[in-house]
């Protein structure tokens, strides 16, 4: 029988009640609550046509079409003669009356609960004693409706709202039978005079799983696709960790890969199946595509049911064009039948994350920066007049000398003596500007998430709302909020219509407080306060002294830089608004027949601000740059643009998105054929408007939101000569950015679809579906817009056949197989049946302007997913051992890019279809209960294996040794490859040598002309990869482990990338073991210094040594990435604060990681292709409360 027949029953005082709802009635559209009385229930109508059945049966069909629940000992009905049930429309009660006459049944009504015992006859009253308890789930939920019955009789009763009974017993050694729909049943001998505290588990075999497409819910066991399940509980548990509900599905499922790696794909379903289009999966809430952006800042991670992923064709070709990447299928919890009462729950929890480890990034202390800066230091090459007057060796154009090496040429100029450049050196190498940096421009980084929740209803109307509040507080002092309201909502008017109504209101506001940006690579003697804690200027990091004063004095406007006072009328935030309705209706027309519509609008308004005051370095440099000095000695200097007034940039984006869906429902039981049949066919209508608008203002006043007029358009289109200050080499200065800016994204879609599935003898499944889509996306011709995606499958219930019956241990074995063809349609506005221009307005010229950005392609189509899927499920020892193995293959057709055209089209290349790539693996799946009873143990594994290879791919020009280094696609290999150069060493200059073709040494990649002489290292993509998750309870103790691990995959080493020039910032700590002389070759290869930039790159070829073969690593590892410990209180605290029951969880992810590599390098704070690390936090700790009120 299924496990949601069972709810939960509460009470709430009224005035909450009325509180509550007077307060969703301010968001949303309408609330409307209905009051049913037991007589309501039992003169519902019901039509029945059964054939030998038994309780089971008949108590499912009349839930189908009432809702009502029933609660009964399966003891009392197992033996009851199986009987036919035929009705027209007759109430309820006249069924049971029925159906019940002259057995040893009898019923009665509770609201709306049928319970169902035994007859018994007069009890002796020589029962004087008593005993009591409380029934729970793993969770500590309660159970309220579970039997509890004295073993070897008829003398029971029924757990109440709470869990709690109460019984009498006739003498002190007694065993209890505890029995409930979903759960196994428990025995439990009686010890006199102690309270019974009972946990029951789920049963494996009696809970019949569901599958939600998004279209439909399935039962899984009449599917042969391919599915991953998680509960939104889970979520729950992990979100106070991640802050992300996406993150926290980590390790969870098979076939999910979460990538945290500096720019890879966050989120992939068996592989990548796409070079250029999207990549995601995609995300489907409440039966409507979402976009993961406004999925995550929509819903409410406490509002989750279940998380279903469907990652075959079977399973995912129902979504089309949009569905090759897998299908994360998201449904939010519901109102249950509380008997009209309302349920509350809290959920908040506090994570501190910290600061980042500063010493991760392998940057120089200011001791050997000074150390290394004298050793380099070379006033031939880099004369005092050369550096003083010219950019040599720096990468800016203005000259600037730095503090480090002013004392050096101060000594050469006899400025200095060696004893006072020694002792400034000195200085320098004693400062270190690390803690002030934490101190001012950083914070410990944390978030804090609250919901409140509450559900109620009767049989006719149930409702289920919430409130969330979120706050993110990062390192770099950027704060978020998020605001988010949901109310759902059931109506079940009859027992043939059925409405429901989602009202989602979202507000995120974010503010950037610190206005100055902050790395490791800023140089570390450069402080920003003195010992007295004034502000230090940082103008010498931005112009060579003497000519900021000459720009001063000829423009009366101070160029001085001081980051700790900059800007500090300054401000940046951003504000998004999102709200989206989701409505839907059932009518069932006849018999099997229902009808389904949905209808879903969202809109979504943003705008992003940013304003430097006029006291802000950069507008008071650019209005330096646009500025001429007096032509007399008493004149003043011309200012083109506004002296007053600060630069202030708007923009604006609306988003407006809509689907309509309509569609037939077949689902009919045919007992006497022993067949099940399903079907669904239906039509969908979607469309996105995306809307931007962008203006920049000079001269901007926040206090009167008014700007000051200048001459845009000349210093556009000409500019002014001899500047005070130059922006570049040129003697002309010219605005460039654009006052105003427009967009505009449109795209539909228009499908028609269809499934099915047919079951025999709850033994053999086959399952069909079949979907056309039309899109502007695609090309014009019919050849690409009435291409279908459709699927096949099958599935063999292999342990219910007799000759597996013998076999006792086994449980439940069930043989899968699906074959079908999914899709990925093109990124808007990247191509179409119509030249994609982009028009374009300036303030020189009139009129406007059109570029053609891709030509028209009408053979333009979307890519096709091919998948072949076998898998089996397993279930074994009465459920304690369950899971599932699936092997796949996946081959991906017309992979969009661009491709090479012939010049005289006028096109280099064009946006179409070129390639194909194949994806093949296998995940398998564990779960065990290991131990149960007062001490229960049990055991999650994932394993999932992947192998990407592009088949055929067609690229614009013919790769060379140096262009595949930084190539992701290439014909042969996986996507994400990595080819490195065969080391050779160094030479005795201190050069980095590679072996050519034939096994030559070479130094400059000019010599190297022959793919031959690359080695292929791997791929940055994990093949192997899941979790192992562990979860201990020990009455209200649960401790949880969870590791995850990505085995097999590649990144480049981080490595010095300084060689020449002038140090301009931090260095790496491997310059300090670079070669230094003749002989070095032998104890280092780290290359050597040179002075001379143009010596460098003829002399040799640095990239040589950072892409060679020993500079790649493996990126395997393991981490600990969940630790959780989680207390119940006792029911007796819980009784005394009106609550049910309260949790209480503390929490800490990554405390723990092995890595693969001996450097020290955590691969998810990495760029795999480049080999630069990325910020790394260490563990997060979280302390979580939950709360379910009375």
């Amino acid at each position: 029988m299924k496990s949601n027949w069972k709810s939960a029953v509460f009470s709430v005082k009224k005035s909450k009640t009325f509180k509550i709802m007077r307060l969703l009635m301010i968001f949303c559209f309408f609330f409307v609550s209905g009051a049913m009385a037991n007589g309501y229930s039992q003169e519902q109508v019901v039509s029945l046509n059964l054939h030998q059945c038994d309780v089971n049966t008949l108590c499912q069909e009349i839930w189908k079409q009432t809702g009502l629940r029933f609660i009964y000992n399966e003891e009392h009905v197992k033996n009851l003669t199986a009987f036919d049930v035929k009705a027209d429309k007759k109430t309820v009660r006249e069924v049971l009356d029925q159906v019940f006459d002259n057995t040893s049944l009898r019923y009665f009504f509770e609201q709306d609960v049928i319970y169902i015992l035994a007859k018994s006859g007069q009890v002796k009253k020589q029962e004087t004693k008593q005993a009591s308890g409380t029934v729970k789930d793993k969770k500590g939920e309660p159970l309220p409706g579970v039997t509890v019955l004295i073993k070897g009789t008829h003398n029971g009763v029924v757990t109440d709202v709470d869990g709690n009974f109460m019984i009498k017993i006739p003498r002190d050694t007694v065993t209890f039978v505890f029995s409930f729909v979903g759960m196994k049943k428990q025995e439990v001998k009686y010890t006199p005079g102690k309270k019974l505290n009972i946990v029951m588990e789920e049963d494996v075999e009696q809970m019949e799983e569901v599958v939600v497409t998004g279209y439909q819910t399935l039962s899984k066991e009449r599917n042969a696709g391919s599915f991953g399940i998680v509960s939104g509980s889970e979520i729950k548990e992990r979100v106070g960790l991640t802050g992300s509900v996406l993150e926290s599905m980590e390790g969870l499922t098979s076939g999910l890969n979460i990538n945290y790696a500096d720019g890879q794909d966050k989120y992939l379903i068996r592989g990548l199946t796409s070079i250029s289009s999207n990549r995601s999966p995609l995300f489907v809430v409440d039966g409507v595509a979402m976009s993961s952006e406004n999925f995550e800042n929509m819903v409410n991670s406490n509002d989750i049911e279940s998380i279903t992923f469907l990652k075959d064709a079977t399973a995912a070709s129902i979504w089309g064009a949009r569905a090759a990447n897998g299908v994360v299928v998201i449904t939010t919890k519901k109102g249950k039948d509380t008997d009209r009462k309302i349920k509350i729950s809290y959920d908040g929890s506090f994570t501190y994350k910290g600061m980042p480890d500063f010493g991760y990034m392998q940057y120089m202390s200011s001791g050997t920066l000074i150390k290394s800066a004298t050793e380099i230091f070379d006033p031939e090459f880099y004369t005092w007049n050369a550096v003083t007057t010219t950019n040599n060796g720096i990468s800016g154009f203005l000259p600037i000398v730095y503090p480090h090496e002013l004392p050096m040429y101060k000594a050469i100029n006899k400025e200095y003596t060696e004893v006072q450049r020694d002792e400034e050196l000195a200085r320098l190498a004693s400062l270190n500007n690390r803690s002030q940096i934490e101190d001012l421009f950083m914070q410990p980084a944390f978030f804090t998430n609250h919901s409140l929740s509450f559900m109620g209803g009767s049989g006719v109307h149930r409702y289920y709302g919430s409130l969330g509040f979120g706050n993110d507080q990062t390192n770099d002092k950027v704060r978020t909020n998020k605001y988010m309201l949901n109310l759902k909502q059931d109506f079940n008017f009859t027992d043939w219509l059925k409405i429901d109504l989602t009202v989602n209101l979202a507000m995120t506001d974010k503010k950037d407080k610190s206005m100055y940006s902050v790395n490791n690579s800023i140089l570390p003697y450069m402080m920003f306060k003195d010992e007295n804690g004034d502000a230090l200027s940082y103008s010498v990091l931005n112009f060579y002294e003497p000519d900021r004063l000459n720009y001063e004095n000829l423009s009366g406007v101070s160029l001085d830089y001081i980051p700790l006072e900059d800007n500090r009328d300054g401000f940046n935030k951003s504000t998004l608004l999102n709200a989206r309705v989701n409505a839907g209706i059932e009518i069932k027309l006849w018999k099997g027949l229902s009808y389904s519509g949905r209808f879903q609008y969202q809109r979504s308004e943003g705008k992003a601000e940013q304003f430097n005051d006029q006291e802000s370095f950069s507008v008071r440099r650019e209005l330096v740059e646009f500025a001429q000095a007096a032509t007399t000695e008493n004149g003043v200097p011309t200012f083109y643009l506004p002296e007053t007034g600060g630069h202030y940039t708007n923009t604006s984006t609306y988003n407006t998105d809509w689907t309509v869906r309509n569609q037939l429902m077949y689902d009919r039981n045919f007992e006497e054929s022993a067949s099940h049949v399903t079907g669904l066919a239906g039509m969908e209508v979607r469309g996105t408007l995306t809307n931007s608008h962008g203006t920049f203002s000079r001269g901007y006043d926040p206090q009167t939101m008014t700007y000051n007029s200048y001459d845009e358009g000349e210093l556009i289109k000409n500019g002014i000569k001899n500047p005070i200050l130059k922006q570049g080499t040129s003697a002309v200065n010219k605005l460039t950015k654009k006052h105003f800016t427009d967009s505009e994204t449109e795209y539909r879609f228009v499908s028609f679809y269809a499934n099915g599935a047919y079951t025999y003898n709850s033994k053999y499944t086959l399952n069909a579906s079949i979907r056309v889509d039309q899109s502007n996306l695609f090309g014009s011709d019919p050849s690409v817009q009435y291409k279908p995606v459709w699927s096949v499958g099958g599935a063999w219930t292999l342990g219910q056949e007799n000759f597996m019956q013998h076999i006792g241990w086994l449980d439940r074995l069930v043989l899968r197989f699906s074959y079908g063809l999914g899709g990925n349609s093109p990124d808007p506005g990247l191509g179409g049946p119509y030249d994609v221009l982009v028009v374009t307005q300036d303030a020189v010229y009139p009129g406007k302007g059109y570029n053609v950005v891709t030509p028209a392609n009408d053979k333009l189509t979307w890519e096709k997913t091919r998948t072949i899927n076998v898998g089996v499920d397993f279930s074994v020892l009465q459920g304690r051992l369950n899971g599932s193995l699936d092997a796949y293959f996946k081959k991906t057709t017309d992979l969009l890019g661009n491709v090479p055209l012939n010049p005289v089209t006028g096109w280099v290349n064009a946006l179409a279809n070129l390639g194909t790539m194949t994806n093949k693996g296998f995940e398998f799946s564990l779960n065990s209960q290991n131990m149960s009873g007062v001490f229960n143990w049990s055991t999650n594994f994932t394993l999932t294996y992947n192998k990407n290879t592009i088949e055929k791919l067609s690229v614009a020009n013919a790769l060379s040794p140096s262009s595949i280094i930084y190539e992701n696609y290439v014909e042969g290999y996986a996507a994400g490859s990595l080819f490195a150069y065969r080391w050779a060493g160094l030479d005795n200059m201190g050069d980095p040598q590679v072996y050519d073709e034939n096994g030559e040494k070479v130094k400059l990649t000019q010599d190297l002309t022959d793919l031959k002489c690359m080695r292929y290292m791997g791929t940055m993509q994990a093949p192997w990869y899941g979790g192992l998750t562990n979860t201990f309870s020990y009455k209200g103790i649960e401790l949880s482990c969870m590791f995850v691990y990505n085995l097999g995959h590649k990144m480049r080493n981080d490595v010095n990338q300084f060689y020449t020039g002038r140090i301009t910032s931090n260095l790496h700590k491997d310059f300090d073991k670079r070669w230094r002389q003749p002989g070095d070759e032998n104890i280092t290869d780290i290359p050597s210094y040179e002075a001379n930039s143009k010596t460098s790159t003829t002399r040799r070829d640095i990239s040589l040594y950072r892409f060679s073969d020993q500079q790649v690593l493996d990126a395997s590892y393991i981490k600990l990435r969940n630790l959780s410990l989680a207390y119940a209180l006792p029911s007796g605290i819980c009784d005394r604060l009106s609550a049910e029951n309260i949790k209480i969880r503390f929490q800490v992810s990554n405390l723990f990681y092995w890595a693969a590599n001996h450097q020290g390098i955590d691969p998810e704070a990495m760029n795999l292709r480049n080999g630069v690390r990325a910020t790394q936090f260490g563990p997060s700790w979280s302390i979580g409360l939950t709360v379910n009120f009375k």
